[in-house]
């Protein structure tokens, strides 16, 4: 009776076979996950002051040399001024479609008029990226 394969010969046809599969594997998982996309957040909107009527500031979350815009992330706005409110009262809210977050920020009536300047911050995390941007100094008018 005559063999037509030998024992060793599928051990070893079995083992390359196997290292080419995870080679593939290795090789198409390495493509396929290369690259990482960048996202920025900046103020797109901003009042020349902050008075007793309502302005609104914007904070856009997109991603740079694209037209592509992230909806859905929340925004948090903060003041260190005790004088400034915002509406909502939290400070946070979320993008819209077009990656815009836009919230209402008033000056409080009973501002002294010594205080004249207060900045905005706006942070939000996407993943596990915090990204936070503060505006320059604003006026800051009592109502």
């Amino acid at each position: 009776m005559k063999k037509r394969f030998s024992l060793v010969g599928f051990m070893v046809l079995c083992v390359a076979a196997a290292g080419f599969i995870t080679l593939a594997f290795f090789i198409g998982s390495w493509t396929g996950s290369s690259g990482k996309v960048s996202v920025t957040g900046a103020f797109a909107a901003v009042p020349a002051a902050i008075t007793g009527t309502a302005s609104n500031i914007e904070y856009k979350v997109s991603v740079p040399s694209t037209d592509a815009t992230l909806a859905g992330v929340t925004v948090d706005f903060s003041s260190p001024s005790k004088y400034v409110t915002f509406n909502p009262a939290s400070g946070s809210v979320t993008t819209d479609s077009d990656g815009v977050a836009r919230i209402e920020i008033v000056a409080k009536a009973n501002a002294p008029t010594w205080i004249t300047t207060t900045t905005i911050e706006a942070a939000c995390t996407i993943g596990n990226v915090k990204m936070s941007g503060k505006t320059e100094p604003l006026s800051l008018k009592a109502g």
